[in-house]
Order: structure tokens, then sequence, then C-alpha cells
């Protein structure tokens, strides 16, 4: 995996919603058979989750509502092995995603039903957000939280500048889903580069990049349109050091190639390409990217060894069926070393 540096563990935060997930036995369609399959999901905890499963201190912070879902939820997170600060609502719901999986062609699809969700609802004051991040070293939240709504995105600021006072260091996974800004597509932009310009690790590809500053990178290679992207934001944000994406590019909804690129200001690296065959399911595989940068960012990985490892860790969340990557550090490492065979 290349040189591990200097392993500077601390405690991990991630904020974000929490959902259900019921999705239709691949490779049907929903509602084809009379049951979906029903897991938990949600793109900050499954960071949170995949970074316990490497041996991280992590922390979750969300709200839940106060019924049978919520504590099934709440149990099993707790069952991955993270710390849980999950504020409650009465009289609430979990925000739902319904997953219609793809097949040869047919691409997958995703249908959100978060609307007046527990965690959308509560109220911004609602987090203690200096005894939150008290010892924490990082801060993990994502622009799905922003696209929610007001609560939600004040709540998002509100944590920003609480780390930000006490020197913890933030990533940021841009997240952009057209459908959740419904109605507020003309403030997506600008609220997502508002956030970007105020971390330390940004998850943003070429084409995200264009959305938030009005700029154009699909000129010449990928890899060299995603370091002008990278290189514009390390001008407009001064406390960027980082930045990641994956560039996939699909043949089939089981047949597809992923790429990893992390960019910082001296340089960029990129990873092997990885030739993805009969995938189980691709939900959740950017977090594992997410998890993965994160990973080698906190152990002093050099940059190269990071990319690397992160791919890798999507990779892995490709052949698993659910939303989180359970998967420990030796697991990647075996993964990358190129063997099928089996373990004994």
């Amino acid at each position: 995996m290349g040189a591990a540096g200097t392993d500077r563990r601390g405690r991990i935060v991630s904020f974000g919603e929490v959902l259900l997930r019921l999705g239709a036995s691949s490779p049907g369609l929903l509602f084809q058979q009379p049951q979906l399959e029903a897991c938990i999901g949600g793109a900050e905890a499954n960071v949170a989750v995949a970074l316990a499963g490497f041996g991280h201190e992590v922390s979750l912070l969300t709200t839940l509502p106060d019924n049978p879902i919520g504590e099934w939820a709440r149990r099993a997170l707790l069952a991955t092995g993270i710390s849980l600060e999950a504020k409650t609502m009465s009289s609430s719901r979990m925000g739902v995603y319904y997953l219609q999986p793809g097949a040869m062609t047919r691409p997958s699809s995703v249908t959100y039903d978060r609307a007046h969700s527990a965690f959308a609802s509560i109220a911004p004051e609602a987090y203690d957000w200096p005894g939150l991040l008290a010892g924490a070293e990082w801060l993990f939240v994502g622009g799905i939280t922003a696209a929610l709504g007001e609560r939600a995105l004040a709540a998002l600021r509100n944590a920003i500048t609480a780390a930000q006072a006490a020197g913890v260091r933030i990533a940021f996974d841009t997240n952009y889903r057209p459908t959740l800004w419904r109605g507020r597509e003309g403030e997506a932009a600008a609220i997502l580069f508002e956030l970007s310009c105020e971390v330390d690790l940004l998850f943003a590809g070429r084409r995200a990049v264009a959305l938030m500053v009005g700029a154009d990178y699909s000129d010449g290679e990928p890899d060299e349109g995603f370091h002008a992207a990278a290189q514009t934001m390390f001008a407009r944000a001064p406390q960027l050091m980082h930045m990641a994406a994956t560039r996939r590019k699909v043949q089939s909804s089981d047949r597809q190639t992923l790429t990893g690129l992390l960019a910082d200001r001296e340089g960029i690296s990129t990873s092997h390409t990885i030739e993805l065959g009969n995938i189980v399911d691709r939900v959740g595989t950017g977090d594992a990217f997410a998890a993965g940068v994160v990973h080698g960012l906190i152990t002093g990985m050099e940059r190269a060894a990071t990319i690397h490892f992160a791919t890798t860790c999507a990779e892995w969340a490709h052949s698993v069926p659910g939303d989180f990557l359970r998967a420990s550090v030796e697991d990647i490492a075996a993964l990358a070393a190129g063997s099928g065979d089996v373990r004994r």
C-alpha cells in the first residue's frame, strides 16, 4: 500500500442523516415482487461505519425518530462499532430512499422520500457543537445535508463554524443530488461553493467544481481537467489542502471501471484503473472511497498510497450488498494485493 507515515489517529465525528433503504431484489423492478429488502444507510453514516472498521474512534451525530424504526436504526448502527450521538424527535419519521437495481444496460435508480424527516426538521440549536466536537480531530459532513432544507443547512453551518473554532479539520463531500435540490436549484451552486471554501478536504470532481464556479473543465484529458478544477479551488479556498474524486466509465450496470484522483497543493496522484465486473451493489461505494481518503490522511500515508487505498475501498464496496463498507484495513490490503484465492 506504500508508506504509511506517522499514525496520528484521533476521534472522527460524522454528521448527517441516517436513512432507511428499501430496495427491490436484484435485478427486479421496484414493486415487481411483493417485498422490498431493508437496510440502513446514508452517506455520512456509511463513512462513519467504514472508518470504524479501519480501527478509528468514530462518532456519528444525527437525529432519529422516536419510534421502533428509529430504535432499529440505532441498534444497527451501534452494532458496527461506532459511537452514536442521536437526538430523537417524537411524531417524526425517518428519511427513506427506494433503490431499483440496474441490470445489463438498464441503470439503477433512486427515489428519495426525505421531506419532513426527523433530521431535516430538528432545530439547529439542538446540537451542542462545542461539546460534541470536544477531542475530535476530524469532522466529516456533506452537501446532502445542505440540500435538505434551511434547518439542516443551518445546523451544518454551525457544525463547520464550531469545528473551525476548535481546530478540528473538516472533510466535505459535495455529493450533489439534483432531485434533493428541486425547487432550490439556483441556490445549490452558491451554497456548495460557500461550504467547500471552509474545509480542509474536499470531495468534488471536475463537474462539481464546474457547477460551483461556472467554469468548464471538460477539455483535454480527464485527469488534467480534475487537476485544473482542484487548482481553481485551491486558489479560492485558502484553507483547502486536498481534493479527491473518482472517475467512472460505465459499460453496463454491472461492468464499469473506476479510477481515483487525489490532489494537494503540490500535485496530483492517480490510482490505477480498476475493472469492476459483476457489480453486486454500487450504492455507498463513493462513501467507501471517501473513508479511504480520510484514513490515508489521518494515518500519514503518502498521497499515492492514500489514493490507491481509497480506490481499493471503493472496489471492495462494489462486491457487497448494502450501503456499508464492512472491511478492515487488512481486507483492503489483501484485495489490493490482487489474489482472489480463498484466505485461510
